[in-house]
């Protein structure tokens, strides 16, 4: 036979201490030794669904004439990088907006958009009041990527198109978009402490401000409740301004997102009010995402082109959820496996993924969760397998991996006919790889230190 993954003279067995089943029994006699060998072989074998169940507690336990309990870290991995055209981001709760440029995804460009509501109850008096200013509000999270020390410039623009989903969809993507005015509302140019400060206060069109206290003192229609505000005020529109450097995300519920209308009331002490606009509608704001790759190893996934593999990307692989890219796992020769001898069963298999050295600080850029996914042929998620644990090395970023049981993932592999074959997708679950741009960048198997690897524990009876 002709074994492409590893060949049966070089299969390397871990922890040495191996040890025959031989050796514990007593040399007294060959004819004895080899009852004692046979009576061992039927215990194994009538307890295989026992040991399937609850694993095993021996390690590398080798009988020199049939049964072999075998580790091996050969088995070929095939790595790509795929690409989504379209990741949702509506109703996440967090507002990103910012530009980063990395060397390895691209720079990132992000947008988002929200409605706003009408106060309700606001009573102005038409006589001594009067129109001061108009703010919105944003509160910081406390997560940036990029340099906090820089300037952050940002420019809000008022939406004029409904935002909405599209027909028979129930989500706005990275790539959706909204028409707006041409000139911003307003703009900010400032240092941002995403840590410490609470609270972003960018100022706004005196204009519309003094239209919108207007229309509240005098209770006009399109202050009233139903779709009428949402006619005359669609929404709005906050993107990166020039020279960002950073990208940052701001809370986005109804109480932290807000445009705020400043007035005052003429009494014998003046007296300062404000009104808020609140955010509405929180499945309706998402996140504009555009990225620019050129330059980088996925320069060439764009256009028609969906996925690279490994080879043509620098021996690299790259998973990044919030601009549509994930790391897809094939195990081309698994199958193979199953000829090594008379009786072959998969024990348990142990996928490590480590991130690539110096592409990462501690875990402030690798995310938190790594889920592993089954995929079809054509990169549809069918199935969730399991969630990577994580071990971080704070002190040295030398022993930082995600580890992944995917025994029963290669059992059903060994006997899935063709149709019913699936690769594996480690992608970021859920909405928290859509609120940051935590990325993982992976080495194949052709890089000596710090790549993927997988361990597969196997019986054998030849």
């Amino acid at each position: 036979m002709n074994y492409d993954f590893f060949s049966r003279k070089g299969i390397r067995r871990k922890q040495r201490n191996v040890r025959p089943l031989a050796l514990f029994v007593s040399r007294k006699g060959a004819k004895q030794q080899g009852n004692v060998r046979y009576l061992l072989l039927l215990v194994w074998l009538t307890g295989m669904a026992a040991c399937q169940k609850a694993g095993f507690s021996y390690d590398n336990v080798i009988d020199d004439q049939q049964t072999d309990y075998i580790l091996t870290d050969t088995l070929s991995v095939a790595m790509k990088t795929i690409r989504y055209d379209s990741v949702p981001t509506s109703g996440t709760g967090m507002l990103l907006v910012g530009t980063q440029s990395d060397p390895y995804l691209g720079a990132v460009t992000a947008g988002s958009y929200f409605q706003l509501i009408q106060p309700s109850g606001a009573n102005i008096p038409v006589n001594g009041s009067g129109f001061d200013s108009l703010r919105l509000l944003l509160r910081p999270t406390g997560y940036i990527a990029g340099d906090s020390l820089q300037p952050q410039s940002l420019q809000v623009y008022r939406v004029t198109q409904t935002i909405q989903f599209a027909k028979t969809f129930y989500n706005l993507y990275n790539n959706s978009n909204f028409a707006t005015e041409n000139t911003p509302l307003g703009t900010f140019t400032g240092i941002v402490r995403p840590k410490t400060d609470k609270t972003v206060r960018i100022p706004l069109s005196d204009a519309l401000g003094n239209q919108l206290f207007t229309l509240l003192r005098d209770k006009k229609p399109e202050m009233s409740a139903g779709p009428n505000f949402l006619d005359f005020f669609r929404g709005l529109k906050i993107v990166p301004g020039p020279g960002s450097a950073s990208l940052m995300t701001f809370m986005a519920q109804d109480t932290s997102l807000t445009m705020r209308l400043y007035y005052h009331i003429n009494e014998i002490i003046p007296t300062a009010k404000y009104v808020d606009f609140k955010m509405n509608a929180s499945e309706l704001q998402f996140n504009q995402i555009s990225v620019n790759r050129t330059g980088t190893p996925l320069a060439q996934l764009q256009g028609t082109v969906k996925e690279l593999p490994s080879s043509a990307t620098g021996n690299m692989s790259f998973t990044q959820s919030l601009t549509g890219v994930g790391t897809r796992i094939d195990l081309p020769y698994l199958k193979n496996m199953s000829q090594l001898g008379q009786f072959f069963k998969i024990m348990k298999v142990i996928l490590t993924v480590y991130p690539a050295a110096g592409t990462f600080n501690g875990s402030s850029q690798i995310p938190a969760n790594l889920a592993l996914c089954q995929v079809d042929k054509t990169n549809t998620v069918t199935d969730t397998l399991a969630y990577g644990s994580l071990a971080v090395d704070n002190m040295y970023n030398e022993n930082t991996y995600y580890t992944y049981d995917i025994t029963n993932y290669c059992n059903t592999q060994l006997t899935a006919d063709a149709t019913a074959l699936r690769g594996l997708l480690l992608t970021t679950p859920g909405g928290s790889g859509r609120n940051s741009l935590d990325r993982l960048v992976i080495n194949d198997q052709q890089v000596p230190k710090k790549k993927i690897k997988i361990q597969v524990y196997y019986l054998l009876y030849k």
